[in-house]
């Protein structure tokens, strides 16, 4: 427990940080994780990546760490699609999964904390997104146009015909899509050069 102990600061930390603080071997350092893991001391965010249960509950804001680390658990990567659309009110279905858009190859991570999900996307992309601060956690997030614009990319990228059917079977709502917003779309739109995408976006208007 003394080594944990130096580690209920850390918003994360992986086995390096751990040797770091705990001069033991290997195998005496992987039993203690294993020990710790069934004890509820620490937990394990993925493979190797752990946080320990006394930081997390002490968080006055788990929500706003929970968005921290879907960006750490794959890097690079930010926020977007159900979640982001979610938070805005463009989806009225409840969303469970931190979505998140990554360089790196599609995966879900799913621990005691949550479901992390990420969609792989190209580089020219991988773009229109913010970070913002909250509570004292710096969070890379998809405006609202990005994440419509990257639901539908990974929607409509294996459907051969689109059609306007379609497009409202996914029950946006678009009150609160401003002009401004439709302007940044299609600056996504024109970026990607998919027709698809194109069509699709005379039918959000």
């Amino acid at each position: 427990m003394k080594y944990i102990n130096e580690l209920n600061t850390a918003s994360y930390f992986n086995k390096n940080t751990l040797q770091q603080v705990a001069p033991i071997s290997d195998n005496a350092l992987y039993s203690n994780i294993k020990r710790w893991l069934k004890q509820n001391i620490i937990i394990q965010l993925k493979r190797g990546t752990y946080v320990t249960n006394d930081y997390y509950i002490r968080l006055p804001e788990k929500q706003a760490y929970l968005e921290f680390i879907a960006n750490k658990l794959k890097s690079p990567s930010y926020l977007s699609l159900e979640y982001v659309l979610q938070k805005y009110s463009l989806l009225t279905e409840g969303v469970y999964a931190f979505t998140s858009i990554t360089l790196k190859k599609t995966n879900t991570y799913k621990n005691k904390l949550g479901l992390f999900t990420y969609s792989n996307i190209s580089q020219n992309l991988f773009t229109g997104y913010k970070i913002v601060n909250k509570e004292g956690f710096q969070i890379k997030e998809a405006s609202k146009a990005k994440a419509l614009f990257d639901f539908l990319y990974l929607r409509l990228l294996s459907v051969k015909n689109i059609n306007k059917s379609l497009i409202d079977s996914f029950r946006f709502n678009l009150d609160e899509f401003s002009q401004k917003d439709q302007k940044e779309f299609k600056s996504y739109v024109k970026l990607s050069k998919i027709k698809k995408l194109e069509k699709a976006s005379l039918w959000l208007a």
